[in-house]
């Protein structure tokens, strides 16, 4: 008898009903990177607004001057740079209607809780295939990690950014998975249209599946409803301002693109983590290519194609797809840019595809070996993210902490000057400064003074160093810059210098050695001359300020400003 070795087939096999205690020990294990997350959300997240979030604070005002519902409507579809944040608006109107005020926090969570929804589809689509919850381990060490340190802060961020990938992988299931196209995946489309405008790119791949699956009568709703959708998102679309003019080459957009796709590289202590960050682009887009190209092969010979080749090719031309339209619109700003937090969400999920089919695709016998390796790499990504970005999510929270301080108190005196419709709106923060803060306008006597290595004006920035300085905590505590004037005072952050030891990789009490830089922009600040301090925030919220000896004088606001459709 002749025999021939077949690789295991992917399909919809449902496995035997696991026991009662192999799916609680599964789902425990999924649980921990998730506790590990929420603890470091819960010490570091903090009710104040970031850069686009103060645009949901001009919605709520706007929707209460909307005379007529379909103003109201208008308010809640009405363009953000060239998304349409209707998910946003409607969770932010949620939170002000149901708590009575506007708290950051919350929409933080609950964009951070998309993440739960994108690891459950990986879990059912693993089941569908007959892995056991606790292989999907990988996939939530990828999700759940502090690379997503920016969007994990930020409200609008975490609403937008999350949610559009977890209801697109969502989509793709419904169509990978389900007989028919049916309305649950016709309305996850939807709601990712008006969460984020990457979100349009679901019709496309989505028409392109339901033909692999020669569903023709779904073919014609889905068309229908791709039709409605994009003439509903394109009404009165206007193209966006503030892109850079400077495009850059065609090799330089290709980079770009690469990087994009190994930004979650960065999380391992390597010094040149661009060069990881492109090899690992350059690994995960060829690994992506071949399955593709594969399965579309196969298709192309008339084999049909398994759900989970559907799911996919769904998933990872979403991703990939994402990753160009970002790399050829963002490429101009640097290629920093594209390795960003805010975009780390693709890389990790590229990675979730990548692990699960992997896992998926093979026999029964050699998935736990297989998740075990997946796992191995996703926990070094994961543990390693703690001490690599403990340093980015520290500054954000001094940022917005001393960003409120600023826009709070415009006087030469301790009184809030915020005007009546924002209290309405949002209570403040509690900041490191509350219970001290008559000291910050009393000028201290008797000083010591600590004067900067070097106080200079580059592009608009400020840029101040202090190369001996110690490091005094990982919250709120280290040195914040005091700008005074006869008018007013401005209270800026400053970034504690990592620690040249190696142990900071394993120990984040390690992460910051001596001195630090401070860099702020001179818009921030009204025309004047500033004398510069510096304050010392100790472990138990102590006091102690120096003088420098320094002065600056701004010339106040640019009358130019970014150009904004919000």
């Amino acid at each position: 008898m002749e025999s021939k070795t077949q690789p295991f087939p992917v399909k919809d096999i449902r496995p035997a009903a696991a026991s009662g205690l192999s799916l609680v020990v599964g789902g425990l294990v999924l649980l921990v990177p998730i506790l590990v997350y929420a603890w470091m959300f819960s010490r570091y997240a903090i009710n104040i607004p970031k850069y686009d979030d103060h645009a949901l604070k001009l919605f709520l005002l706007e929707l209460e001057k909307a005379g007529t519902l379909r103003d109201k409507v208008y308010e809640f579809f009405k363009q953000h740079n060239e998304h349409r944040i209707v998910y946003d608006r409607l969770i932010t109107w949620l939170d002000y209607t149901l708590t009575g005020k506007l708290n950051y926090v919350h929409l933080m969570v609950v964009g951070n809780l998309s993440l739960v929804l994108l690891l459950a589809v990986f879990v059912r689509a693993l089941h569908r295939a007959g892995g056991l919850i606790w292989m999907a381990l990988p996939v939530s060490l990828l999700l759940f990690n502090l690379s997503q340190w920016e969007n994990m802060y930020w409200g609008m961020a975490a609403l937008q950014n999350f949610t559009v990938v977890a209801l697109a992988v969502a989509t793709f299931y419904e169509l990978a998975f389900k007989n028919r196209v049916g309305w649950r995946a016709i309305a996850l489309a939807v709601a990712a249209t008006i969460t984020s405008g990457n979100g349009l790119m679901i019709w496309p791949v989505g028409l392109v599946l339901i033909f692999l699956r020669q569903d023709y009568a779904g073919v014609l709703r889905w068309l229908a409803a791709l039709a409605i959708s994009f003439r509903l998102y394109f009404l009165g679309y206007g193209n966006p301002p503030g892109n850079p003019t400077d495009q850059g080459s065609v090799l330089d957009k290709f980079h770009g693109w690469m990087l994009f796709h190994g930004a979650s590289a960065e999380a391992f202590p390597i010094q040149n983590f661009m060069l990881t960050c492109l090899v690992l682009g350059i690994l995960v887009i060829g690994i992506t290519a071949v399955i593709s190209l594969s399965a579309l092969w196969q298709r192309f010979w008339g084999t049909k194609l398994t759900p989970w080749q559907l799911f996919f090719l769904g998933g990872v031309a979403f991703i990939v797809g994402t990753g160009l339209i970002v790399s050829f619109n963002r490429v101009g700003f640097g290629m920093g840019t594209l390795t960003t937090s805010r975009y780390k969400i693709y890389s990790l999920t590229l990675l979730a595809f990548l692990f699960t089919y992997w896992i998926a695709q093979s026999s029964p016998s050699r998935r736990p070996l297989k998740a075990g390796l997946a796992t191995g790499f996703s926990f070094l990504m994961a543990f390693f993210s703690y001490t690599t970005y403990l340093d980015e999510t520290i500054y954000l929270r001094k940022y917005l902490s001393t960003s409120q301080f600023n826009w709070t108190y415009t006087q030469n005196r301790p009184v809030s000057t915020i005007d009546p419709l924002t209290r309405k709106l949002i209570d403040n923060a509690p900041a490191f400064y509350d219970a001290t803060l008559p000291s910050l306008y009393r000028i201290p006597n008797n000083t010591a003074t600590i004067r900067p290595d070097t106080l200079f004006k580059v592009d608009g920035d400020y840029v101040t160093r202090v190369d001996s300085f110690p490091a005094l905590g990982l919250r709120d505590e280290g040195a914040y810059l005091v700008a005074r004037s006869a008018r007013r005072i401005y209270l800026f952050p400053s970034r504690q210098n990592l620690s040249g030891s190696r142990r900071r990789w394993i120990n984040p009490g390690s992460t910051f050695g001596s001195g630090f830089t401070a860099q702020f922009l001179e818009a921030e600040l009204d025309a004047g001359t500033y004398a510069l301090q510096i304050l010392a925030v100790g472990p138990a919220n102590e006091w102690r300020f120096y003088a420098t000896g320094r002065q600056l004088i701004a010339a106040g606001k640019p009358a130019n400003q970014i150009k904004k459709n919000w």
